[in-house]
């Protein structure tokens, strides 16, 4: 949406917005905990009050959206190919296309943890939309790998919808996000986080049951100080 407003500014007349979703806003529709806005704006926003400044702006001008929209295919001389199940396929002539599209979280097999393949296992990301967008509880037994911003934010958002949060790992000797997130996420609601440590293993057949952290050395190999977690959620944090 900056991008496309940015455009406008710049004396571009013609712009198409695409958005697979079904509204502006991306990944900020969901993260509806604070801190957003504080070097544009001047103000302590939640994701989608951030997201709605540049709705309203948009909806100001006459630049055209897509929503429900895929791009499938951009061809060398900026063709794109579009699909949606209104208009099935469309092709668009673009003199310029700027590619906005965040980023994915990584996997459980990106980062190679074994064990069986039970359901429970959530990107953090993925479960915040369950949540936030859905209305879905993902579990009441958590415990979350990586100590990103949205591993720590996750962990107080469920605590905060009734779940217990067992503990958040990191592989590294030090948090991935904040300080202030680290206060307000776990210090405040008794969550530990482990540092130097990592799962190693998960356990369960239907639904996870439980999952085995170790003690990380200074070369990253997993020692052989190790305890056990029971949970029914397992939830990863990859993307910063």
């Amino acid at each position: 949406m900056a991008a496309a407003l940015k455009a406008r500014e710049m004396g571009v007349k013609k712009i198409l917005l695409v958005d697979r979703l079904p509204e502006a806003g991306g990944i900020l529709q969901q993260c509806i905990h604070n801190g957003f806005g504080l070097q544009k704006f001047k103000k302590d926003l939640t994701g989608p009050e951030y997201a709605d400044i540049y709705i309203k702006k948009l909806k100001s001008t006459d630049i055209e959206i897509l929503f429900h929209t895929m791009a499938l295919e951009i061809a060398p001389d900026n063709r794109v190919i579009l699909s949606n199940k209104t208009d099935g396929l469309i092709e668009v002539a673009a003199k310029a296309i700027i590619l906005a599209m965040g980023c994915r979280e990584r996997t459980r097999q990106q980062v190679s943890i074994p064990g069986t393949r039970p359901s429970g296992i959530f990107a953090a990301g993925v479960a915040q939309r369950l949540m936030n967008i859905e209305g879905f509880m993902p579990g009441k037994d958590v415990v979350i790998v990586g100590s990103g911003d949205i591993g720590m934010i996750m962990a107080r958002r469920l605590t905060l919808e009734g779940a217990k949060v067992h503990a958040v790992t990191e592989i590294l000797p030090y948090p991935g996000g904040l300080t202030r997130n680290v206060v307000q996420c776990l210090n405040d609601f008794d969550i530990p986080l482990h540092l130097n440590h990592n799962v190693i293993n998960i356990y369960g057949k239907d639904r996870v049951s439980g999952v085995k952290v170790a003690l990380i050395d200074k070369n990253g190999d997993p020692t052989d100080k190790t305890f056990e977690l029971p949970c029914d959620t397992l939830l990863f944090w990859f993307g910063e």
